[in-house]
């Protein structure tokens, strides 16, 4: 009978131990880590997943992959990607957080810029991640005739002279040419911002799938992460501490005054020009920009702003 009874306490205890247990969930940032990615390593540094019941892993991509790919691939359940992105990725994705409401990129040249059109029969590096339908869209947007000339990071293929202009991005590359000394006027540098192309960019994406079957799993994910995101606002200092033991885990070199002019700048980006604050949602002028420029009147009948943001 002692046994019977022993058998039975055991089975109670593994059946609490079972019901609650964190939900285990892994979150792909777009690349390496950076600040970029801070509010993320806040909320899983700092508990912030845990309290809701979750056990989240912030989980890189190898060089050679995209969150997209790993998305699609079930070995995420979430995944950091672009608006432009993920609206003409052709897949079922739903955006249940957006971070970034301004944009970030920033054409800079050897010579001046005086329009989209300074950029007629130039080499133009760009990132090796963007896709060629992306860039297709973008040449026939602005009736560009352009070589691009593709590479993985850095601002070297540029500072070499190998190129006319180089695309960056105002959180890092552009921080990066002025630590390596290059010195330019606004004439020399073209945001897109300012000429129609001020589309969000970093948002928090699942499949519709996922979506649908674990909303209340995505609640929480989304809540935990803005909590991350606005300690991180609140605590520069300590988030810097987070991010550089991050950095150091994944062998990235980087230094803390890089990832502090990063983390400054993120946080910038992410102010809604109309509000003055931040939402933490893509809007549908937001969402309605992208979709003008990327899409046709096909896929803008397809995708609605309802169906894609949630």
């Amino acid at each position: 009978m002692e046994w019977r009874k022993s058998i039975f306490f055991l089975s109670v205890v593994c059946l609490l131990v079972h019901t609650t247990e964190a939900q285990k969930i892994i979150l792909t940032p777009k690349w390496t880590a950076q600040a970029q990615f801070i509010g993320y390593y806040v909320a899983e540094q700092m508990g912030f997943y845990k309290e809701e019941g979750l056990d989240v892993q912030v989980k890189h991509p190898a060089v050679s992959e995209s969150s997209f790919s790993i998305l699609q691939e079930g070995r995420s359940q979430v995944a950091v990607m672009n608006l432009s992105f993920a609206l003409t990725a052709d897949a079922d994705l739903v955006n249940v957080m957006q971070t970034s409401q301004e944009n970030s990129l920033m054409l800079v040249s050897r010579l001046p810029l005086e329009n989209i059109n300074s950029l007629q029969h130039k080499k133009v590096a760009i990132w090796n991640h963007l896709s060629d339908e992306l860039l297709d869209r973008l040449k026939r947007y602005y009736h560009l005739d352009v070589e691009w000339i593709r590479f993985n990071s850095g601002v070297n293929l540029f500072l070499s002279g190998a190129v006319d202009i180089c695309l960056v991005g105002s959180y890092n590359e552009y921080i990066q040419l002025a630590e390596c000394g290059f010195q330019s006027d606004s004439s020399y540098i073209y945001r897109f911002s300012d000429y129609g192309y001020n589309l969000p960019e970093d948002g928090l994406y699942v499949t519709r799938e996922f979506y649908q079957s674990h909303s209340d799993t995505v609640a929480k994910i989304v809540r935990a992460s803005v909590r991350g995101w606005k300690w991180a606002g609140e605590h520069p200092e300590q988030a810097l501490d987070i991010i550089m033991e991050v950095v150091r885990r994944n062998n990235i070199g980087t230094n803390r005054y890089h990832q502090r002019k990063m983390l400054e700048e993120q946080l910038r980006l992410q102010v809604d020009e109309s509000t003055h604050t931040r939402t933490y949602h893509l809007s549908r002028q937001g969402f309605e920009r992208a979709a003008n420029i990327l899409l046709d009147d096909k896929e803008k009948s397809r995708i609605l702003y309802e169906d894609f943001v949630k």
